[in-house]
């Protein structure tokens, strides 16, 4: 009695194995793909993250204030000296903060690390509308491993640190004027 032995050639053999050879590779470009996204996003939050984080920080010591009664607000300070001095109107006070901050400066976040981030900020003061004082700070934020840039801002006018002017106390914002007021 004869057997008979059924079994797959050679061809069949090759054929099956380019058949999950394709598939493994069409697998392994996603994986690798999904793989590149997801450090190009993880690199755009450290660099989201770093610069609010050093806006958050020059915020709080611009709008921070020293004796109030005294008309003691750093915003004054910054609006007048940043980013070149100039001279304020007469009457104007102007009181230096503890330690002030450069108009221009580097920070860096995560100094050392992989997810290491370099943030250079600038504070501007700038004439708002009818004189009303602006101050910008323009945050610049650069991802040690990737290069990945990112730039975010915020402004701030002496309203949202001055109390509303009484009769007891002066008008903290720049006087309007026919050119607009405060700064040039």
């Amino acid at each position: 009695m004869k057997r008979s032995v059924r079994g797959f050639t050679l061809a069949e053999v090759l054929i099956a194995l380019a058949v999950i050879g394709v598939a493994f590779g069409a697998l392994a470009l996603t994986q690798v793909t999904n793989l590149r996204a997801s450090v190009t996003a993880r690199t755009a939050t450290e660099t989201k993250a770093a610069a609010n984080l050093v806006l958050e920080a020059i915020l709080a010591e611009v709008l921070s204030t020293g004796d109030v009664s005294a008309n003691e607000f750093d915003f004054a300070y910054y609006y007048w000296r940043c980013p070149s001095s100039v001279t304020p109107p007469t009457g104007t006070i102007i009181v230096p903060p503890t330690n002030p901050l450069p108009c221009v400066g580097d920070r860096t976040v995560n100094a050392g690390q992989p997810s290491e981030v370099t943030v250079r900020y600038a504070i501007a003061g700038e004439s708002g509308i009818l004189g009303e004082g602006v101050l910008t700070i323009t945050i610049t934020a650069t991802h040690a491993a990737s290069r990945q840039r990112l730039t975010i801002g915020d402004r701030v006018t002496c309203y949202d640190v001055y109390p509303s002017p009484t009769a007891t106390a002066p008008a903290p914002c720049p006087r309007p004027t026919a050119s607009g007021g405060g700064r040039p």
